[in-house]
């Protein structure tokens, strides 16, 4: 038994050592192969002498070349950086104009309407999660699995290449339907701790960033490492290396796994169908939702299925960056709820927040209740304190905070209340969206979801400080400044 090593140049995962090895194993003479793309190398058993020259024939008919690679950090080639800068470029110009178009108020507006109830507006709200928010984290798993498929599937025809993104989608509306109607059962029960979530959006965004770094080709020597490899658990689940262990089954999975993922549309549905407090009627809203995001998950995904020839090496380079973009935006988020900025305050005091859509009393809190009037109706308050914001009046010894919740801010984002006075935060809440899920472990509350009307929240800030609250992916913040107390000023008189 003869042992034979060669240096192979040109594979770049794991697809590439299957064909590698698959040729090799067709040699005669050759009794065992095995493959590193890490190493660039190939370790080969033999029975006998076996000609090199046939060795290096199956190598080239496989296509690769013999010979040691070279794995520069950067790539040293032009039309790689030229590409990058063009996919910069155009995803910046696509950001600006959004924003200048309005397109992105569509989600608010889309979010606004969803206090309704109504089924058909759910799959409205869908389609605007598709096509905003839940596009950074949803979208850029859709984008890297389908961009790495159809890379590693360049024979197949279009229609053949969007088969993985049938199956993802397929499995994300089931299992929304599913898992929804198991939420409206349990409730609450099913719910998970803020920090584990936001641990789960930076695995998440590690394995987007990893995958489009790779989709990219900017630093051959990271692609070609083990590094950049996805798991081996998400690996096995998606399969997108080979025809033949391709699996539909996996793929679904996949899909129907993204109900548990931080994303703060899918957060906002899940409380407003846990609410119904009925399986059937919880299982029927989030699988409606996760039926109006299929348009915009297809259509990123499908540009992934048409393009093909040079133009398709170019466009898995742009889909690279735009993936690479979509994860620092959801590691940004996820940084934020880890670590909130200008967060030096202690956590409040006094009892536990109030349950979404509920009052201090614990009865149900909604703008038609006379009790908790909504922003903007008239009410007799006495005068702001002259070291509040205006947004707070103070009336019987107690700070009456009023903050409206819209589909991607919280206006006034920000607050200013006095320290050791109890606070009474009414949030009036307009669109059920990101923002609607509410996440402020300064102030106790651990992912609350706000329901269509007013929640009142009662706490009080002990010490001066900067309390931080976001929504369940980070992206919108606002903060509450507790100051020092005034002796004696207008519009406040020490509580006996």
């Amino acid at each position: 038994m003869a042992r034979v090593q060669l240096d192979v140049r040109g594979m770049t995962c794991a697809a590439c050592e299957r064909r590698v090895s698959r040729a090799l194993d067709k040699v005669p003479g050759v009794v065992g192969v095995a493959v590193s793309v890490r190493r660039g190398r190939v370790s080969l058993r033999t029975r006998g002498a076996v000609p090199h020259e046939r060795l290096h024939e199956a190598v080239r008919r496989a296509g690769y070349d013999i010979g040691r690679e070279d794995r520069p950090w950067l790539s040293r080639e032009p039309r790689v950086w030229r590409d990058v800068a063009i996919a910069c470029a155009v995803l910046a110009l696509l950001a600006v104009m959004l924003r200048a178009t309005g397109a992105t108020s569509l989600a608010n507006q889309a979010g606004a309407l969803a206090g309704s109830g109504g089924l058909a507006v759910i799959v409205l709200v869908g389609v605007a999660a598709g096509f905003s928010t839940c596009m950074a984290l949803v979208g850029g798993v859709v984008l890297a699995v389908s961009a790495r498929y159809a890379e590693q599937h360049r024979h197949l025809t279009a229609r053949q290449r969007l088969r993985p993104q049938l199956a993802f989608n397929a499995g994300r509306v089931l299992g929304f339907a599913v898992l929804g109607a198991v939420l409206g059962a349990f409730g609450s029960f099913a719910a998970l701790d803020g920090r584990v979530l936001a641990v789960l959006l930076i695995t998440v965004s590690v394995v987007m960033g990893l995958v489009g770094l790779r989709l990219s080709q900017v630093s051959p020597r990271l692609s070609a490492g083990a590094a950049l490899t996805l798991p081996t658990h998400l690996s096995r689940l998606v399969r997108t290396d080979a025809p033949r262990r391709y699996s539909d089954r996996r793929t679904a999975l996949l899909g129907a796994a993204t109900f548990l993922l931080p994303c703060g549309f899918t957060q906002a549905v899940q409380v407003y169908a846990m609410s119904t407090g009925s399986p059937w009627r919880a299982g029927t809203i989030t699988g409606l939702f996760a039926l109006g995001t299929m348009p915009g998950l297809l259509g990123v995904g499908g540009l992934t299925a048409v393009v093909r020839g040079g133009a398709a090496t170019a466009f898995f380079r742009f889909a690279g960056v735009a993936v690479v973009a979509l994860a620092v935006v959801n590691l940004t988020g996820a940084v934020r709820l880890l670590n909130p900025i200008a967060s030096p305050a202690p956590a409040a005091s006094g009892p536990p927040p109030a349950s979404a859509g509920a009052g201090t009393d614990g009865t149900a809190r909604t703008a038609d209740d006379d009790r908790s009037p909504p922003v903007g109706r008239s009410v007799e308050r006495e005068a702001p304190a002259p070291d509040v914001s205006d947004n707070v009046t103070i009336s019987d010894g107690i700070q009456v905070l009023r903050t409206t919740q819209l589909a991607e801010s919280y206006e006034p984002a920000d607050a200013r209340v006095l320290a050791g006075v109890p606070v009474q935060w009414e949030i009036d809440s307009q669109a059920l969206s990101c923002a609607a899920s509410l996440y402020a472990p300064d102030l106790g509350i651990d992912y609350m979801g706000l329901e269509p009307g007013v929640t009142t929240l009662s706490f009080t800030l002990d010490e001066p400080g900067v309390y931080v609250y976001t929504c369940a992916m980070g992206m919108f913040a606002g903060t509450i400044t507790a100051v020092a107390p005034p002796q004696n000023g207008p519009g406040f008189s020490e509580p006996s």
